[in-house]
């Protein structure tokens, strides 16, 4: 008996210790997320205390302030609307053939870097026109034209080429962001200028500025050889194809005239249709390819292709972040924010030396 109440005692002990140990670790718990909900408690009430400051700091200074974005914007405004020249602009859209991407984007970084360095005479010899219209333009550049079914039709091809194992290495965001602007079908070249009249004298000037690389042209001429040669063989197939179909057509009324057994001129019949199904078939994929042909043809016939055209007379510029007077109006607000701010600071840092 005394053994069997020694073995009791024991386990009771041993129990009483775990309840002991799992008290201790639901405290230790607790503590720590009364911690996390002290801290976040903290940081909340840390930053809600410096936006009431934020807004006090407002409030007290939003007169200076409201005050300084008024002199700003009237100041911007006479500038904008009684000094500033007016500024008109237009754009054109290009599809580059060849390559010739490269060479419009290369040509059009040299002319705004002529703007750029006030160098009219080179840029008016350039672009073959006078000093004064070169002097005009204030900028020039080119981008390119995109939106989602473009690239999602990019996307397509360049994975067509690709094995599974590579395709999995190239997701549709890697390839968007990796593409380079010269792989764009379409690009558009933006003006502005103080003269209206001058964009459509730069259409030529731009264009035959590529036109005139041999390199181009020598793809051109042959890209065009081929395409015509693939259409001549394409015709005269689609003939010969023609002309078989004619002939089992031909075979098949000639056969079921025949006054013959049931079953033999069955088979015929089928042996025939089906040999001209055939043919129409291959007829039919012929047609698709020259159509195909035709639309490359057109859409190559030059080395670089001119969308849309510049406009005979340019729009104002009214684009509100180059408007000065809106600069000015935020300008003036931010300028004294940052006056009243820094000057604060002065105040604080004077106080805190002295405390010192």
């Amino acid at each position: 008996m005394k053994k069997d109440e020694l073995e009791g005692k024991e386990q009771s002990g041993q129990s009483r210790e775990e309840d002991i140990d799992i008290a201790q670790l639901f405290v230790l718990i607790g503590k720590g997320f009364s911690a996390i909900i002290n801290f976040i408690a903290s940081l909340i009430k840390t930053v809600f205390s410096w936006f009431l400051i934020f807004l006090i700091f407002i409030r007290g200074n939003l007169k200076k302030m409201i005050l300084a974005a008024i002199i700003g914007g009237c100041i911007g405004a006479i500038y904008q609307y009684a000094i500033k020249e007016v500024q008109y602009e237009s754009s054109m859209t290009v599809e580059p053939n060849f390559g010739s991407a490269v060479q419009l984007y290369k040509n059009i970084d040299y002319y705004l870097s002529l703007v750029k360095q006030n160098d009219f005479e080179r840029l008016a010899t350039s672009l073959k026109i006078s000093k004064e219209e070169a002097a005009s333009i204030s900028w020039i550049e080119v981008e390119p034209y995109s939106n989602e079914n473009q690239l999602l039709i990019s996307y397509k091809n360049f994975i067509s080429e690709l094995d599974s194992n590579a395709v999995k290495h190239v997701d549709y965001k890697t390839f968007s962001k990796g593409q380079p602007i010269e792989s764009f079908k379409y690009h558009i070249v933006n003006i502005t200028s103080k003269d209206k009249y001058i964009f459509q004298k730069l259409e030529t000037p731009i264009i035959n500025s590529i036109i005139s690389n041999s390199y181009y042209d020598k793809v051109k001429n042959t890209a065009y050889s081929n395409l015509m040669s693939r259409k001549s063989a394409l015709e005269s197939s689609m003939v010969e194809l023609d002309s078989l179909r004619e002939l089992y057509k031909t075979v098949l009324l000639t056969e079921s005239a025949k006054e013959s057994s049931g079953t033999s001129i069955f088979m015929s019949e089928t042996g025939n249709s089906t040999k001209e199904v055939d043919v129409f078939d291959k007829y039919m994929v012929m047609n698709e390819e020259l159509i195909e042909v035709n639309k490359t043809l057109t859409a190559e016939n030059e080395v670089v292709n001119v969308v849309s055209s510049f406009n005979s007379i340019g729009m104002k510029v009214k684009t509100w972040y180059k408007n000065f007077a809106i600069i000015g109006f935020i300008g003036g607000f931010v300028l004294m924010f940052l006056m009243i701010s820094i000057r604060k600071l002065d105040q604080q840092l004077v106080i805190y030396k002295n405390q010192r």
